[in-house]
């Protein structure tokens, strides 16, 4: 009885190792240490592209000044200006700008320069924003697009926005796909390191695209929760039968 209550005992603690396991796989951040500080750089400026889509505002203490900034123009919708496959826009009065390669700082700082240097407006407020910065998330648990509000975002942050992890996600290799320049290029990224702040898509741009690759067949998230107790309940009451048989003998 004593070797029967010592296998059962064993069931238990299996299915013990199997959770924690489970547990594990799925925990972010393994190797940061509590009360350790690590380096940190702040969100680097994103860069226009063709096919971008800019919005741009301009105003002043004289209302009417600004107003022949804001029109409609050619190619405009409304205040937005879409960047052309040679890397310009047309603003209005100014005329055609180069604004590929160039962050939104420059762009703003270019504009009001030009602005004031021609005379217009002597204190010029630009304002300019990325109108299609969107993320799209690919993989298991679904798939999305995320439209970004301000001009920065980070994996984790979209991560978090999409909901996309399960069970069954391989979060130790996260592909991020990137396209600049006419060049497509892919990083891994592994959720459970620190290395991951350090890595160069862990702040995001336009147009990327984080592929959450699976573990193995892809579950909903209350099929996953059902098949792994399934699977170490089945362990569990194998292991009590067999003993069951053998103590019987």
């Amino acid at each position: 009885m004593k070797r029967l209550f010592d296998i059962i005992l064993l069931g238990v603690v299996s299915f013990m190792l199997f959770s924690c396991s489970t547990a594990k796989d799925m925990t972010y951040l393994l190797d940061m240490q509590y009360n350790t500080e690590y380096p940190a750089s702040p969100a680097p400026e994103l860069i226009v592209q063709p096919d971008d889509v800019l919005s741009i505002t301009v105003t002043c203490s004289t209302p009417e000044l600004a107003a022949p900034f804001n029109l409609f123009s050619e190619g405009t919708t409304g205040l937005k200006y879409p960047v052309d496959r040679e890397g310009n826009i047309e603003f209005p009065v100014l005329g055609t700008i180069k604004v590929w390669g160039a962050t939104l700082s420059q762009i703003k700082n270019g504009i009001a320069a030009g602005i004031r240097e021609n005379g217009f407006i002597k204190d010029p407020i630009v304002q300019v924003s990325l109108d299609n910065f969107a993320i799209t998330v690919i993989g298991s648990g679904g798939n999305k697009v995320i439209p970004i509000a301000n001009n920065s975002i980070n994996l984790l942050q979209v991560i978090a926005m999409s909901g996309q992890l399960t069970n069954s996600s391989n979060i130790k290799d996260i592909m991020i796909i990137r396209t600049e320049n006419g060049v497509r290029q892919s990083y891994t990224v592994d959720l459970q390191s620190k290395d991951l702040f350090y890595s160069p898509v862990f702040y995001l741009k336009q147009n990327d695209v984080v592929y959450v690759k699976p573990k193995g067949t892809n579950l909903s998230t209350s099929g996953e929760t059902v098949m792994s107790f399934v699977t170490a309940g089945l362990s569990l009451v194998s292991i009590i039968v067999n003993a069951i048989l053998w103590t019987s003998r």
